[in-house]
C-alpha cells in the first residue's frame, strides 16, 4: 500500500478512475480496426480464400470472414470466466495488470504474424482472454470504488472509452488503407499497443477497492482509502460509518463461506443473475455490432462509394453520442433510458429492413442511392439512442447489482453472454446476410422491443443507491415499476426503526443487546433483506 502515501483529492480520483476506462478502449479500438483491416488490399492478398480474375480482387468465404472477425470473442468469453477466480484471490487492481498484460502480448502476436490467417485467429484468441477479462474487471472495480453519486457516471466512462476506441481505429483504418503492403494492417493493428500500455501505467497509481481490502482483513488500508479518497481524516465520522456500513456487508454475505458457482443460482441471487445474462445479451441483439463489424459491407450494399468514410462517420456518431449517457443515466436513472432506447431503436430498425429489403435494389440490380443514404440515416439515428442507453446501462447494471459475495462471478456470468452472443453474431452475420439481405434488421428490430418489455417488468431503479441499499432493494418485494420511490421509503423505514428502538429502551429499562435482538425480529416484511439466506 506504499502507493497510498500520497495525498488523493475527490477529483484526483475521478481522473484515476476513468484511466480503468482505458480497458474499455481497448476493446473499442479491436471492434473497430477488424472491419477495415479484413477489406484493406493486401490483408485480402495474404488471408483472403477467393480470388476473381476477372475483378483482380480477393473476397472471404462466409466462414473465413466470420472467423477472422469473430474469433477474438471466444478468447473474450473465456477471459470472463477466468477473470473471476483470479479476481476474488489476487484482487480487481492486480488482475487489470495482469490481463493487461496478455492484451499486450496479444497484439504484439497479430502485428508479428507471418503469412498465414492461423496465427491471426490464434492472435485475435489471446488477445480477446485480455479484453474479456477487462470487461468484467474494469467496470466491477468502478463501481465498487466510486461513490453512488457519480457511480453511473464513472462506469459510463468505461463505454465511454468503447466508442472512443472504436472511433479512433477508425481514423487509423482511414490513414493507413492506401499506404502500401503489409504497413496498411500492422499499423493499424500496432496502434493498440498505445492503449495497453496506457492503461498498466493508469493502474499502477489506484490502490485496491476498499470492499476487496476490508475482504481479505486489511481494515486499516481500507480506512485510509476512504479518508483519502474524500480528503478527510481517517477517524472523521462520515469515513468511518462508511467503513462499519462496509464490514457489517461483507461480514453478512460472507457467512455462509465462499461463493460456489452454482450459488449464483441460489434462489435469492438467482432474478439478479439471470437478469444480468438478459441485459447484455440483449445489449449485443440490438444489433449494434452488426454496423461496427460489418459497416463497410452495409455500406457497399447500400451503395455508398468510400465505405471508409461511411464506417467513420457511424463510429463518430457513436463516439459523441456516448457523451450524453453520462448524463442520461445519471439525471433519468436506469429503467427508463433502457426501455425508451429499446423502443427507439426497434423502431428504426424496422424502417432499416424495409427500405433495405424493398426499396435499395432497382429492378435492374443496380442500388438505389436514396434509399441507401436513408439506410445510413437509420443506422446513425439507431447509434445515437443505443449510445445513451443500452450501451453504458448494461454495464452499469452488472456492475452494480451483486453483493459482494457473488458479484465478480455473477458479473463474469453476465458478461460471458455477451461475449457469446457477440461472437453468435460476428461469425453468422455474413450467413445471414447473404441469405435474407437486409431483412436482417427485422430480427434485431424484434431484439429491441423484447429487451424494453423485459426491462419494465424485471429491472429495478438503483439510481442513486449505495451497493448495499441496492442490495436491499432486490432482497424486497417492491415491484420494478415502483422501484423509484425505494430510497426514500427505505431511509424513512430506518429512521422509524431507529426512533422505535429508542422508544423501547427508554419504556422498558432493557438493556441494548436484548433490545436490538428484538427489534430485528420486527422488521418490515416489505424490506426484509433475508439475510439469513446468504448463510
Amino acid at each position: 500500500m506504499s502507493l497510498l502515501n500520497f495525498k488523493r483529492g475527490k477529483v484526483f480520483t475521478m481522473i484515476m478512475l476513468i484511466f480503468v476506462s482505458m480497458a474499455g478502449w481497448m476493446f473499442g479500438a479491436d471492434t473497430g480496426s477488424i472491419g477495415g483491416v479484413t477489406n484493406m488490399r493486401d490483408f485480402q492478398t495474404r488471408y483472403a480464400d477467393r480470388y476473381s480474375p476477372i475483378t483482380d480482387s480477393y473476397t472471404y468465404s462466409s466462414w473465413r470472414q466470420g472467423l477472422l472477425v469473430g474469433m477474438v470473442n471466444i478468447g473474450s468469453l473465456t477471459g470472463c470466466i477466468m477473470s473471476s477466480p483470479l479476481a476474488d484471490r489476487y484482487g480487481k487492481r492486480k488482475s487489470i495488470i495482469g490481463w493487461t498484460m496478455v492484451y499486450i502480448i496479444g497484439i504484439i502476436i497479430q502485428v508479428t504474424t507471418v503469412p498465414s490467417w492461423i496465427q491471426i485467429i490464434v492472435a485475435k484468441i489471446w488477445t480477446g482472454f485480455g479484453i474479456g477479462a477487462l470487461s468484467v474487471l474494469a467496470p466491477g472495480y468502478q463501481s465498487e470504488t466510486a461513490p453512488p453519486s457519480i457511480r453511473g457516471t464513472i462506469v459510463v466512462t468505461y463505454q465511454l472509452f468503447v466508442t472512443g476506441g472504436i472511433f479512433i481505429a477508425a481514423c487509423v483504418n482511414m490513414g493507413t488503407h492506401k499506404l502500401h503492403k503489409t504497413a496498411q494492417w500492422r499499423v493499424s493493428m500496432g496502434v493498440n499497443l498505445i492503449w495497453g500500455i496506457i492503461t498498466l501505467i493508469g493502474i499502477t497509481f489506484l490502490p485496491e477497492s476498499p470492499r476487496y481490502l476490508i475482504q481479505i482483513g486489511k481494515d486499516e488500508d481500507a480506512v485510509k482509502v476512504l479518508s483519502e479518497s474524500s480528503e478527510v481524516p481517517a477517524d472523521n465520522p462520515e469515513v468511518q460509518e462508511e467503513y462499519g456500513r462496509l464490514k457489517k456487508s461483507i461480514d453478512e454475505e460472507f457467512a455462509g463461506g465462499t461463493c460456489s458457482w452454482a450459488s449464483i443460482f441460489g434462489k435469492n441471487i438467482r432474478y439478479r443473475t439471470f437478469l444480468g445474462m438478459f441485459v447484455m445479451s440483449i445489449q449485443q441483439l440490438t444489433g449494434n455490432n452488426y454496423f461496427f463489424y460489418y459497416g463497410f459491407q452495409v455500406a457497399e450494399g447500400a451503395g455508398i462509394k468510400s465505405p471508409y468514410l461511411s464506417a467513420l462517420i457511424l463510429d463518430a456518431c457513436n463516439f459523441g453520442c456516448t457523451f450524453g449517457g453520462m448524463f442520461t443515466l445519471e439525471y433519468f436513472g436506469r429503467r427508463n433510458p433502457l426501455i425508451i432506447g429499446g423502443l427507439w431503436q426497434s423502431m428504426w430498425f424496422w424502417i432499416y429492413g424495409a427500405v433495405g429489403s424493398r426499396a435499395l435494389y432497382k429492378p435492374n440490380g443496380t442500388s438505389n442511392t436514396r434509399a441507401g443514404a436513408v439506410m445510413i440515416v437509420c443506422a446513425c439515428l439507431f447509434i445515437f439512442g443505443f449510445a445513451q442507453t443500452w450501451a453504458p446501462a448494461a454495464y452499469v447494471i452488472v456492475g452494480e447489482s451483486y453483493p459482494v459475495r457473488y458479484r465478480s462471478k455473477c458479473a463474469a456470468v453476465a458478461t460471458s453472454a455477451n461475449w457469446l452472443w457477440n461472437f453468435l453474431i460476428s461469425f453468422f452475420t455474413p450467413f445471414i446476410q447473404n441469405s435474407i439481405g437486409f431483412k436482417y434488421g427485422y430480427v434485431f428490430a424484434a431484439s429491441n422491443l423484447t429487451g424494453a418489455i423485459v426491462i419494465f417488468f424485471f429491472a429495478k431503479e438503483t439510481k442513486g443507491l449505495s451497493l448495499e441499499e441496492i442490495n436491499e432493494l432486490y432482497m424486497s418485494d417492491i415491484k420494478p415499476w415502483n422501484s423509484t420511490h425505494f430510497k426514500l421509503d427505505y431511509k424513512e423505514q430506518k429512521k422509524a426503526d431507529k426512533e422505535n428502538r429508542e422508544k423501547s429502551r427508554g419504556a422498558r429499562g432493557e438493556s441494548v443487546e436484548y433490545v436490538e435482538r428484538a427489534s430485528n425480529t420486527e422488521s418490515s416484511p416489505r424490506y426484509s433483506s433475508h439475510e439469513e439466506d446468504y448463510a
